[in-house]
């Protein structure tokens, strides 16, 4: 049981890692992802 409890920790530890390297690392895709976010926004307005 202890052991299942650790292999849990370790894909969570995993996951996090992955996530913090995809998002907190990479300042391109921070850049990219508001960019995408002010063109849908500048389309949902004029259409508004």
């Amino acid at each position: 049981m202890q052991n299942h409890k650790g292999d849990n920790a370790k894909k969570q530890n995993k996951f996090g890692a992955a996530m913090k390297r995809i998002f907190v690392h990479n300042f391109g895709w921070k850049v990219l992802s508001l960019l995408c976010a002010a063109v849908i926004w500048v389309l949902a307005a004029g259409l508004a």
